[in-house]
């Protein structure tokens, strides 16, 4: 029986571990390793791929949304209950006083507001007619090109889909004042710009890494799309697939009888994971809640990731699937 890894960053670190390892050489041999040649270019190159002017980085996606609520001067940010703690942690650090929202059927705000902070759960894109946000949480939307006059934080975290080899985060911006902002509050130098400054740097080392993994994140992006194509073919008629557009960071199924399945699949040593088995109005965490939240809660009791990811094989993807299709016919 063949072992199938939820996540491995080496099929796609492998054929580029060269390249890598020469980036971090050439920081090595600068003695660069803080505010350097490397987090200037990488801060250009990805702003330029995301179709805006600027770019500012920093230590991690939860420090992103947190200078992002800063220099936006947020003063409240309503999130949905599905998504991840650190999501409300980051913006209510930055100074907003976060509120939990329901979500509709399909992953989203259920009812929009003007202080909404959308996040792009799984690479999912947001629904076509929906407003523009000032802020959206990107973290898993690597590829996407946010509105004109909108910010975007990221996450660079290892597993995602452009990974550093560590921690790192960025936040984008058509806007100049708001890139500077941005800059002083992320405390890039010694001098005291604002008392809410932080100190939240990209390293060297990770913003060359970034460089080097930028040239592959295009073809990288194709094969989580054919992977998720080949998924939607074979599961469809088991009517669990995730309706709208994604760039599949994460490839998510909609299952009744999840954790059975969790453990049908771990016995085919297949590995999946959920994301996430708590809705955050049931956590106690620094945010408020407002009424109830049973899309949420059923949202949460069936999600189910499968593995997505550069590298992975027709044949491990077809044996995943014979896996559910098994599954299914014996609990029908």
């Amino acid at each position: 029986m063949i072992s199938i890894p939820f996540c491995d960053l080496g099929r796609a670190n492998n054929p580029i571990r060269k390249d890598i390892e020469n980036a971090i050489a050439g920081c090595i041999n600068r003695s660069s390793y803080l505010r350097g040649s490397q987090t200037q270019l990488f801060e250009e190159e990805w702003a330029a791929y995301c179709g805006q002017k600027y770019a500012v980085c920093c230590n991690s996606g939860t420090d992103a949304l947190c200078l992002a609520a800063m220099a936006l001067n947020m003063k409240r940010a309503n999130i949905p209950s599905n998504t991840l703690p650190l999501t409300g942690i980051g913006l209510h650090r930055g100074g907003a006083a976060v509120v939990i929202s329901e979500i509709n059927d399909h992953g989203w705000i259920k009812e929009p507001k003007e202080e909404d902070v959308p996040v792009l759960i799984f690479g999912r894109l947001p629904e076509p007619g929906s407003s523009v946000a000032l802020l959206y949480d990107a973290a898993h939307a690597h590829g996407w090109q946010p509105p004109g006059d909108a910010v975007a934080a990221w996450s660079f975290y290892p597993t995602k889909t452009l990974g550093s080899m560590g921690d790192a985060g960025a936040v984008s911006t058509n806007n100049e004042s708001l890139a500077i902002t941005l800059r002083e509050l992320c405390g890039r130098d010694d001098v005291l710009h604002d008392r809410r400054q932080i100190t939240s740097r990209i390293d060297e080392i990770q913003a060359a890494i970034l460089r080097v993994k930028l040239k592959h994140l295009p073809e990288w992006l194709e094969m989580r799309k054919e992977i998720a194509q080949i998924y939607d073919n074979r599961l469809q008629h088991l009517s669990i697939t995730l309706a709208g557009e994604s760039l599949h960071h994460l490839y998510v199924i909609i299952v009744k009888n999840r954790d059975a399945l969790m453990k049908f699949l771990a016995d085919r040593q297949i590995g999946t994971k959920v994301h996430w088995s708590s809705p955050l109005h049931k956590l106690h965490g620094p945010w408020t809640s407002e009424g109830e939240y049973p899309i949420a809660e059923k949202w949460c009791d069936t999600v189910l990731s499968l593995p997505c990811y550069p590298g992975l094989r027709l044949s491990e993807i077809n044996f995943v699937c014979d896996s559910i299709e098994e599954f299914f016919s014996k609990n029908s």
